[in-house]
């Protein structure tokens, strides 16, 4: 008998056609695995794979999409062995995934397959150990999974670079993750270079989510010129989904006075938990870091004790931990950011929900496409949802995906920085370029398929003339390109190429100081400090309301505040932002439903609506609610056609529906005009629906405002953008970005710190330089929008929307919502109760931590979350209380208590061991308190000093908390 028949002919027969297609050797492995039936996107796929040709395939994640690119791959790889076409060493397959912390579910998968098949699959990212990085030198696997920013290293060392000539296929995972940013533009870039290099164009297959334009990523994913067949196989209408609007219930009432929460955040709360109850396995998927982290303390004080959490700050034992526990269905609920969204293997997800709305179209499709997967299973899922906007606009998004309306994909287009980086990496493989060769390899890759042969000179001149030392050498009358000579050049060229790798920017942290005290608060992220980070703006952090008083290097002293009017809500991670179109349909909805209660009443409108708009009649009730409501204030309907302006005292309220990006433009752009016509700055600040204008000063007359805004609704176009750039560029937003756009220029070191002032003077001197230029690309397509806000106040003037002014002594029902979401009322708290929910939160961080353990005794390594241990942890193999617990994953551990028993360890395993060693002294002492305090932010030398004083988890969490704080003000200060 042949070794690849398989193990039975009966079986054979029993596979489904396609898998009939593949190497004997993997029908035998499917029928192991008992994958007999094929998935739709694999009946799709695997025929066109075989065939040779590039395929983009886009299906939910959990489809089996990834073994339909993979075993077509290895069936070919297989039989070319078979034929001895592919004996000598080297890479055949590279698997590129966006994963930075590789998963290791997926790694697992892939291995097993290719031990089934006889190749050999390794792994290299940036953690990988420099023992098995040369042992792949030496003997590479046929196949390699990597990520982009290791496959610049990879690149760029002599020996892997010589493997590379072997490849015949690349994988691409999650490319809709790439396609949208610089890292997808740099592995675009990469992929040519790898082309020119082995001399030929391999197989590529793209794996993605659903994406709003299909044709633009499989161009993306081939390069300019070349094709790639697109299989889809869509889930968007088969979708049930729903929107809920949970209203308090007394018992929510009286929950919330002994919790120290919110009626209607425990009325949220108690939906979730039904629902989990009654769908089963479920993602609550959130959209910041903050949220999930504020959700998850919350279940935490109601006592819900299945639900973990997973985002990307958390530690790598914390999120590996979240993801067995809610495999092994010892957790019924997972709280997720987009961390969640890309291809982690969590098993089964029953259900979804979407804790308030998602802002966009694709990424609800997204998250509640990771539920069902079972051959007779739909994705079901619900937005929850907290007050009539963010209702709206998730039955807007449920709407527009139902029509199959999702966001285009915007793929950057031609970024200098990126450029600049690829071209030093072709400098460190060949040392001298004529500009027509650079110039096709470049065009090449689709972002740069537009790129001019002036705009490539540009840049060159740029890295040859500007840059000192120099990052190329541009001979522009022989037309050659150069590396730099000279010994300091060329360091600095290598420096610069292995600082600037990623293309992910490193995000800055404030430290938040209150300056009457002196004591730290927290930290703030970078980009909400860009928006917002100017003196006097108030905003709200950790319960309570501040006013910021100076910046000073990377720490923010601020001072309580005495009312919170105008308090901005602070966040973890840039939000997601509402596109115009969207923001639009949420006014045509108002407009809609006002028009029809005045013609046939709220009963006949609601049920009208609920069959309409295919949501819940509870959920369509409350929003004509609350439509009626405003209507019977006497105030104007503020719809997509009705901008209403509405003024209390010294605040105005602008209602656009103009959605997130057009909203932030208008509101810099009158910013900056009124500021000049007034005298006095001028506070603006927005959200999706509304600007926010704070007056310097009272007896501003209203209409003063009101012509500001006709005067510049009747800029011509030129004007308008002299406007527009003047308040972009001014802008923390701007600044921020000009920073990481010059990092990847080399204009600024990575290490350097800098000033407000000293970003200000480079910005000036670089103007109208490419940092500048892409600068400006970067933020004008992801952070503003003048082609909508230009056509947007033009209709001002044509008379296709109406702008209706209002002064009143107190604002309507819809514009107080605005005001009252934007003061972030709920997070709020009286001194008094803010101190308890303090010492309550860390004491739920702490317990919903995971740690890895170790066996002094027998070597054992497993993790474990801090609340499921007992009080005096043992070693479940032998009984040992000698458990080391720290906050390494345990794959590494495992690898150095192996060696360290066997007597081998390295230089590098000792400090690991020794820590091990502290840290066991003390589990063995103090139990679970022990581990507890491991899990903090404090240093062990602190812990090992006052542990002998705690009896109690509540005394532990007090002394944490001080302690944590000055670790705090150590770490920034040091």
């Amino acid at each position: 008998m042949s070794n690849y028949e398989v193990k039975s002919s009966t079986s054979s027969r029993e596979l489904d056609d396609v898998y009939r297609l593949l190497h004997p050797i993997i029908q035998s492995a499917l029928i192991e695995k008992g994958f007999l039936r094929a998935t739709e996107p694999q009946k799709l796929a695997i025929p066109k794979i075989l065939s040779g040709r590039n395929v983009l395939i886009i299906a939910p994640t959990g489809s089996g999409k990834t073994e339909a690119a993979v075993l077509p791959v290895l069936s070919m790889l297989r039989w070319g062995m078979d034929k001895g076409e592919f004996a000598d060493k080297g890479i055949y397959i590279l698997y590129v995934t966006p994963l930075r912390a590789l998963n290791r579910d997926l790694l697992d998968r892939l291995v097993w397959w290719g031990e089934r098949v006889g190749i050999k699959v390794g792994v290299r990212h940036g953690d990988t150990d420099q023992s098995d990085r040369v042992k792949q030198s030496r003997d590479p696997p046929q196949m390699l999974i990597t990520t982009p920013e290791t496959l610049q290293a990879i690149l760029a060392g002599k020996r892997l670079r010589e493997h590379l000539m072997k490849l015949r296929w690349i994988i691409v995972d999650e490319i809709h993750e790439f396609a949208e940013d610089k890292r997808g533009t740099q592995l675009a870039l990469t992929l040519e270079r790898i082309k020119w290099l082995i001399g030929r164009k391999p197989q590529i297959i793209g794996l993605s989510a659903t994406v709003g334009s299909p044709e633009e990523v499989a161009k993306f994913l081939v390069g300019d010129g070349d094709e790639c067949d697109i299989v889809q196989s869509s889930i968007v209408r088969e979708m049930k989904m729903d929107v809920l609007h949970p209203e308090p219930t007394k018992e929510d009432e009286e929950m919330a006075k002994n919790v120290y929460l919110y009626p209607d955040a425990v009325a949220r709360l108690r939906v979730i938990k039904d629902l989990v109850s009654n769908n089963g396995a479920t993602i609550v998927f959130v959209n910041t870091r903050s949220m999930a982290e504020l959700l998850m303390y919350r279940f935490t004080m109601l006592g819900y004790d299945s639900v973990g959490i997973h985002h990307s700050s958390l530690s790598k034992v914390s999120r590996i931990t979240t993801e067995r526990a809610f495999k092994d269905g010892k957790l019924k609920a997972v709280i997720a950011t987009s961390s969640l969204e890309l291809g982690i293997d969590i098993g089964h997800v029953d259900f979804v929900i979407q804790y308030l709305s998602p802002h966009q179209v694709i990424r609800l499709v997204q998250r509640i496409g990771r539920s069902g997967h079972r051959l007779d299973k739909v994705p079901r899922g619900v937005v929850i949802t907290e007050d009539l906007n963010d209702t709206l606009e998730a039955v807007a998004i449920i709407n527009r995906a139902k029509s199959g309306l999702l966001e285009a994909t915007q793929i950057p287009d031609k970024p200098y920085d990126v450029l600049v980086h690829q071209i030093v990496s072709l400098l460190m493989i060949k040392s001298k370029w004529t500009i027509d060769e650079l110039y096709d390899l470049i065009r090449r890759a689709y972002p740069y398929r537009k790129l001019s042969i002036e705009e490539l000179k540009g840049v060159l001149r740029f890295m040859s003339e500007i840059l000192n030392p120099r990052l190329a050498y541009f001979i522009e009358n022989e037309g050659v390109v150069l590396k730099p000579s000279g010994v300091r050049a060329r360091r600095e060229m290598y420096r610069y190429f292995f600082d600037q790798m990623s293309m992910i920017p490193d995000e800055k942290h404030y430290l938040v100081i209150n300056q009457v005290n002196e004591e730290p608060i927290g930290v703030l992220d970078e980009a909400f400090v860009a928006e917002y980070g100017e003196p006097g703006v108030k905003f709200v952090f950790r319960g309570g309301v501040w006013v910021l008083q100076k910046i000073v290097g990377d720490t923010i002293y601020v001072a309580p505040a005495k009312d919170t009017i105008g308090a901005i809500p602070s966040w973890v991670g840039e939000e997601i932002p509402v596109p115009f179109e969207v923001a639009q349909d949420v006014g045509s909805i108002k407009e809609e439903m006002s028009n029809y209660i005045t013609k046939v009443g709220p009963e006949v409108t609601t049920d009208m609506f609920a069959m309409k708009l295919g949501v819940s009649r509870d959920t369509v009730k409350y929003v004509v609610d609350k439509v009626m409501e405003h209507m019977e204030s006497g105030v104007p309907m503020p719809s997509h056609r009705l901008i209403l302006l509405e003024r209390v005292g010294d605040l105005i309220v602008l209602y656009t529906h103009g959605g997130t990006l057009v909203n932030r433009t208008i509101a810099r752009i009158l910013g900056e005009v009124l500021t000049e016509r007034l005298g006095y700055p001028v506070g603006v600040q927005q959200d999706a629906y509304a600007v926010i204008i704070q007056l310097p000063r009272p007896g501003i007359d209203t209409a003063l405002i009101v012509h500001t805004i006709m005067d510049v609704a009747n800029m011509d176009e030129r004007t308008f953008i002299d406007y527009a750039m003047r308040a972009i560029t001014r802008t923390g937003i701007f600044k921020r970005k000009f920073v990481h756009v010059a990092r990847r220029f080399n204009v600024i070191k990575k290490d350097r710190e800098l000033s407000d002032l000293a970003i200000t003077n480079l910005v000036e001197l670089y103007k109208g330089s490419p940092v500048f230029t892409e600068t400006l690309k970067e933020v004008l397509t992801r952070d503003f929008d003048l082609d909508n806000t230009y056509l947007f106040l033009k209709s001002l003037i044509n008379g296709e929307r109406k702008l209706v002014t209002v002064e009143r002594s107190e604002f309507s029902p819809m514009s107080r919502e605005i005001v009252d979401k934007i003061s972030h009322r709920l997070e709020v708290m009286a001194p008094e109760r803010l101190d308890k929910l303090v010492r309550e939160s860390v004491k739920a961080r702490l317990l919903n931590e995971s740690m890895t353990l170790v066996c002094l005794n027998c070597g054992w390594v497993g993790s474990a979350r801090n609340k499921d241990l007992p009080d005096k942890p043992k070693c479940p193999r032998c009984g040992s209380e000698r458990l080391g617990a720290l906050k390494i994953d345990e794959e590494k551990i495992r690898q150095v208590v192996e060696r360290w028993r066997e007597g081998k360890a390295r230089s590098e395993d000792n400090e690991i061991i020794e820590y091990i060693n502290r840290t066991a002294e003390l589990v063995s002492k103090y139990g679970k308190l022990a581990v507890l305090a491991l899990s903090s932010r404090v240093r062990i030398d602190d812990i090992e000093e006052f542990l002998p004083r705690i009896g109690d988890i509540d005394k532990l969490v007090l002394v944490v908390h001080e302690l944590e704080k000055r670790e705090l003000r150590r770490r920034f200060m040091e």
